[in-house]
Formats: structure tokens, sequence, C-alpha cells
């Protein structure tokens, strides 16, 4: 007899269970960027552990380079095609997605842009404080047969802007 109620609530929390919300993905806003700019297979994802100095020294300089008024919360980080420079193709893909999927719109008329890199940066008009950026390196990366390093951020204002 015991059991009878233990089985009645076993069956409570198995339907409760079942009609929840299940837990929603991580933001893909970046992914999604990047496969619309740098599409695989000939571009390729690249891992966490690859890359590290390069990929933060691109955080740092996204960051300094916007004098420290945003912050990184989100990136993601792609290899480009081996001898690939045309990254004025990337970036209009780039462009493209965040304007006619996303409704962005760009900070610049133009690249920003120093000897090292080059960014776009555009800001999300639905009242959050959201941008994203799509920067690259200007020169290929060592010891990877001429490919470069494509960045996709998502940044918040930092807490002094």
């Amino acid at each position: 007899m015991k059991f009878r109620p233990l089985a009645a609530l076993l069956v409570l929390v198995c339907c409760a269970l079942m009609s929840c919300k299940t837990i929603e993905p991580a933001n893909s806003m970046l992914k999604d960027l990047q496969e619309a700019a740098t599409p695989e297979p000939l571009d390729s994802l690249s891992p966490p552990h690859e890359q590290r100095r390069a990929k933060a020294a691109m955080v740092r300089w996204v960051e300094r380079y916007l004098k420290h008024e945003y912050r990184v919360v989100d990136q993601r980080f792609v290899l480009a095609a081996s001898g690939d420079t045309n990254f004025a193709w990337m970036g209009s893909k780039a462009h493209h997605y965040v304007t006619q999927t996303l409704g962005g719109a760009m900070q610049t008329d133009g690249w920003f842009d120093d000897d090292n890199y080059m960014m776009f940066l555009w800001r999300f008009g639905d009242g959050s404080p959201r941008y994203a950026a799509f920067a690259i390196t200007n020169d290929f990366l060592p010891g990877t047969r001429e490919r470069a390093l494509v960045g996709y951020f998502e940044l918040v204002p930092s807490a002094k802007h």
C-alpha cells in the first residue's frame, strides 16, 4: 500500500517535467554570423586550445581600439582558408547578415583598422546595449599555412561607458 502514493508522486513529477520548457541553447548569433560570412569547410572553426595568444591579442585589440568603451562578452574564431585574402568579401557577407537578418546598423562608414587588424562594428537597435564586431588579422598567422584569424564578437558597453 505504501508503494501506491510513491508511484502516484513519481507519475506527477514525470508529468510536470515533461511539460516544463526545455533549457534554451546558448545564444547562436555568433555561430550564425560566422556561418554566413566564413562558411566551412574552406574556413574552419578554431577550437579554444588553438591559437590562444592570437585570439587573446585580438580581443585585447578590439577592446583597446574601441577605447575600452565596450567589452567582449562572447567570441567565436575561425581560421580563414589557406591563402585567402578576400577579406572585403568576408566583411561584406558579415555586414549583409548583420544588417539584413539581425537588424544591426554599422557604427562607421568603413573598416576600423591599423597595421594588424581590420574590424566592422554594428549596433542592434532593439533597445538593448548590444553590439557585434567582425575582426580579421591583416596578416597570416605563423605556422598555419597562410591562414588568417577571423573573430566574431558580441560586445556590451563597459561599466565606465
